[in-house]
């Protein structure tokens, strides 16, 4: 039986190896109602990064059960990317392309969409993320047999990984490893990485990665013959295979678990486990692995005096395996139909595939020979390469060596001629290194002055603005305390006074005062909401936009849209009361001077970077002649995007509207 690769996939915009989600049933039916939100959303989105990231997520959630479909999304998020000349999505797209097409054996295009990936990250300078497309590289080299290139490279990924303390694509390399040292029957080895990369994903609370390593350090413990270790695991790896929505880890703990109970001489539970396996290659159409799985059952099917089923299984494995020259396959069928011949006592039919069973031994070790051979003339030339460097490195270091000293040599000369002339050169250097000292420490007194002025300037304005919030609140809180419960005082009055004497509520000045006390209270009511909305304390940022949005789409003037991503996490208050000030500043000079009749406010977090984008179909203006205005309104939103250190870029066509974006960084 053959070990198995574990599986690999991206999970956001910056972003880059991740699994999706292989739990149990509960979890399961999370992803599928996370794909149905993010097909939602993806018919709401617009042509923009946004756009690209829910393709992406798309791509990896759906990438476990209809590989296909999720290359779809994939390539659709590549074409929108080079549409917009998105950098990093043009990067990520091509990458999720890259490993999607090995997962269908297209390596060709695998290769040419892996490139393109490198290209771009290696433009963007993010190391990680070459990391990760040098080990999809690896991942093919395992596919194509060469384990002694893939094992050197994935063990080097590791080491990159820990390096820059990116412990989740460290866990994946690790699984990486451990498949690779299983087929070259490492298996202690093997066992020992497991049991280390299992350690490190349960720091991480990996689910995903712990349900293959689980997977893996079974395998390794059975080919190892550490039977009664093993047998801990089994009803764990079978409760994991009932519920993983992950067809691909489905089918492999499925085959793991027949692999341990035919090992086990129980051949009639290695049946019904090796079947299931069966079940899930032909759900996925994974053809390499239907041989493989045809092949075990024929195996058990003969070790249970079952010669016709071992038979059809059998010759069902040699035709998958010559059809996709699934060459290990062929290998393990041919020795496994000349055991099926004995024991029908057909020697003639026995020898032949025996034969071909050798044919087979020495063409694989062949080829074994030359992956081992190629990989150690390509480890030999690097040698070569870097003793030539340091050789090169050498000779540079003796010739400067030489340079230096001849040049040391002749400076002595000519200082020994210039003596004289030296002493009189000196003196007066002496005088002019005074005079630009004193330059120099006028010139460091100045940018001092003006850094105390500046971070007095910060200081002042971060008062002003607390200051402002804090007025705020406690004039919002007497509006509705004090005011608003005198409102309600004389409104019940009212109301007594209406019930002692009925005839009053015909006198017009009566009912017309009732309805100026309604509008007053009313109007009460908005401006301290206004002031500080309630909801923004209470539940945070996102919710108090959407309320303020309602409120402004009630009133059919403007139709605004919110659109958020990454704010599962609430913002300290600071940020999220600035934040709000900035969204309703910006609203209302919309409302006053813009004539539009739609806006769109775009909230995106990734990590620590937030940026905020308002959008609206207006009539514009010249932005170099309101800088020169610069309105009060503006000026309110500078200083306070000025408070949270971000930028503010405004960008505006006369009868197509404007485009207001901030982005800063959030301090938690």
């Amino acid at each position: 039986m053959r070990f198995y690769l574990s599986r690999i996939t991206i999970s956001g915009f910056f972003l880059i190896i991740v699994f999706c989600l292989a739990v149990k049933y509960a979890e399961g039916q999370t992803t599928v109602a996370r794909i149905d939100s993010l097909k939602k959303e993806l018919l709401k989105a617009g042509e923009d990064s946004n756009k690209v990231e829910i393709l992406r997520q798309l791509g990896n959630e759906v990438g476990y059960i209809d590989p296909g479909q999720a290359l779809e999304y994939a390539q659709e998020g590549y074409n929108l990317s080079n549409k917009i000349n998105y950098e990093f999505g043009i990067g990520t797209m091509a990458y999720i392309l890259g490993f999607l097409n090995q997962d269908l054996n297209n390596y060709s295009l695998s290769d040419s969409f892996l490139i393109l990936a490198e290209e771009k990250f290696r433009e963007l300078d993010l190391p990680g993320q070459l990391a990760k497309v040098e080990h999809a590289r690896g991942v093919q080299a395992y596919k194509q047999g060469n384990y002694w290139a893939a094992a050197d490279f994935f063990a080097k990924n590791v080491k990159i990984f820990e390096d820059i303390k990116d412990s989740s694509s460290a866990t994946i390399a690790y699984q990486s490893l451990i498949a690779v040292l299983g087929q070259v029957k490492n298996h202690e080895k093997a066992i020992e990485l497991s049991k280390k990369a299992l350690l490190l994903a349960k720091q991480t609370n990996d689910t995903v990665s712990i349900n293959y390593l689980l997977q893996l350090l079974v395998t390794n413990l059975v080919y190892a013959e550490r039977m009664d270790e093993a047998s801990d695991y089994i009803t764990r790896l079978r409760e994991i295979a009932e519920t993983v929505t992950d067809q691909f880890l489905a089918g492999d703990l499925y085959s793991t678990i027949g692999t341990y109970f035919y090992r086990d001489k129980d051949f009639p539970q290695a049946v019904v486990f090796y079947e299931k396996a069966l079940e899930k290659s032909i759900l996925i159409n994974d053809k390499y692995q239907q041989a493989n799985h045809y092949s075990a059952l024929g195996q058990a099917y003969l070790e249970m005096g079952r010669p016709d089923d071992c038979r059809d299984h059998l010759f069902a494995s040699l035709q998958l395996a010559r059809e996709y020259q699934n060459k290990r396959g062929e290998y393990n069928v041919s020795l496994s139909l000349s055991n099926y011949y004995k024991s029908i006592k057909d020697f003639h039919k026995a020898y032949e595939y025996l034969s071909w069973h050798q044919e087979m031994t020495n063409s694989i070790m062949k080829e074994e020979t030359r992956n081992y051979t190629a990989y150690l003339e390509a480890s030999f030339e690097a040698s070569k390469k870097e003793n030539e460097i340091l050789r090169l490195e050498k000779v540079q270091q003796e010739k400067e060596y030489q340079l230096k000293r001849s040049t040391l040599l002749l400076f002595v000369g000519a200082g020994l001629i210039a003596a004289l002339l030296a002493i009189l050169y000196l003196l007066r250097r002496n005088h002019r290194n005074k005079e630009k000292i004193a330059a120099e420490r006028s010139a460091l007194l100045e940018e001092k002055v003006k850094n105390v002025e500046k971070e007095q300037q910060i200081v002042s304005l971060q008062s002003m603005i607390n200051g402002q919030e804090t007025e705020r609140t406690r004039i919002a809180k007497e509006l509705h305390d004090g005011l608003g419960s005198v409102f309600s005082t004389v409104k019940m009055h009212y109301s007594t006074l209406q019930q002692e004497t009925p005839e009053i509520k015909g006198n017009p000045l009566y009912r017309k005062t009732l309805d100026l006390i309604d509008k007053a209270s009313d109007e009460l009511r908005t401006v301290a909401h206004n002031m500080m909305p309630e909801v923004l304390m209470k539940v945070g940022l996102v919710d108090a936009l959407q309320d303020f949005c309602n409120n402004i789409n009630s009133g059919k003037l403007l139709t605004i849209r919110l659109q958020t991503y990454g704010m599962d996490k609430r913002l300290n208050s600071s940020t999220e009361i600035m934040l709000y000030r900035i969204v309703q500043e910006l609203i209302h000079n919309i409302l006053k001077h813009a004539e539009a009749t739609e806006a769109l406010i775009q909230i995106n977090r990734q990590e620590n970077r937030l940026s905020l984008i308002i959008d609206d179909n207006g009539r514009g203006f010249d932005t170099r002649e309101a800088a020169e205005k610069r309105t009060m309104g503006m000026s309110t939103v500078k200083s306070r995007v000025d408070y949270l250190n971000g930028r503010l870029t405004i960008d505006s066509r006369k009868d197509i509207g404007t485009t207001i974006m901030i982005d800063l960084l959030i301090h938690e």
